[in-house]
């Protein structure tokens, strides 16, 4: 019991990640030493200015304001980039109709649609959501018209031969065979939610993280940009490996495991 305990700790202790974030900090402060100055704070200041946030609840508020405005847009975004997706891989009129908008979409840097946002609603809820949907939508796009592209043409076939019901094959045939592509793309289109809510937020906003990160820049506290940064990439660590790790699992459990291809 007490091997298999310490073979756990070891693992734990030396896994890759932990490695890697252990050469990041030592790097990190290897740098910060030498600059000695303001621009580039020790881990030290940085991890206490991020301990002082989460012991007073501080970031509550502002990380409860920036995810409302995140889950708001990134819901018609999925809706939206689905539905083209889905006229984009089922249909080549719509295909040919749609592409160049979606490349377009994907072209445009979100700063460009936070701007627009901004100067269009100004401080109104309207702005972020704009800006997230305009942002994610066409990489979820991208991603559900290559699965339906991809799909077994053959399964259908058999479907059809044997006079599957249509629900029965969208339910056992269809989605199970989207899912892998519907994950890409929400992880990439929630990433590209939160980036360009932050730079809404930072333009026009009195709330959220990413205001709080221009609240830091004008008083020159790196540490405290820091800081919001780190509750910023937490949030969505937590959110990867809480809820989205776990439901891919999940609805990809019929799928054979493959430990590596080299």
């Amino acid at each position: 019991m007490r091997v298999k305990i310490a073979r756990t700790i070891a693992n734990f202790i030396w896994h890759p990640r932990w490695i890697a974030f252990s050469i990041i900090l030592a790097a990190w402060q290897i740098v910060a030493v030498k600059r000695n100055s303001r621009v580039i704070p020790q881990p030290a200041r940085v991890w206490n200015e991020f301990w002082d946030l989460l012991s007073n609840f501080t970031f509550v508020d502002d990380l409860w304001a920036s995810m409302i405005r995140i889950v708001l847009g990134f819901g018609v975004a999925f809706l939206v980039g689905t539905s083209v997706g889905i006229l984009m891989g089922s249909r080549r009129t719509w295909n040919e109709f749609l592409h160049d908008l979606v490349v377009f979409g994907l072209a445009l840097p979100g700063l460009v649609y936070a701007l627009i946002a901004v100067m269009l609603f100004g401080q109104a809820l309207w702005a972020p959501v704009l800006a997230i949907v305009l942002t994610s939508y066409p990489f979820i796009a991208v991603n559900v018209r290559e699965g339906i592209i991809a799909l077994d043409k053959n399964l259908l076939d058999m479907a059809k031969t044997y006079r599957i019901k249509k629900r029965k094959q969208l339910l056992k045939i269809i989605i199970p065979s989207l899912l892998p592509f519907i994950f890409s793309g929400i992880r990439l289109g929630f990433s590209m939610s939160w980036k360009v809510n932050t730079l809404v937020e930072v333009f026009g906003s009195t709330n959220g993280v990413g205001w709080q990160i221009r609240a830091s820049f004008d008083t020159y506290s790196v540490h405290g940009m820091l800081a919001w940064t780190l509750i910023f990439g937490g949030t969505m660590l937590l959110i990867e490996y809480r809820i989205l790790t776990p439901a891919e699992r999940y609805f990809s459990r019929w799928r054979p495991k493959i430990d590596g291809i080299i």
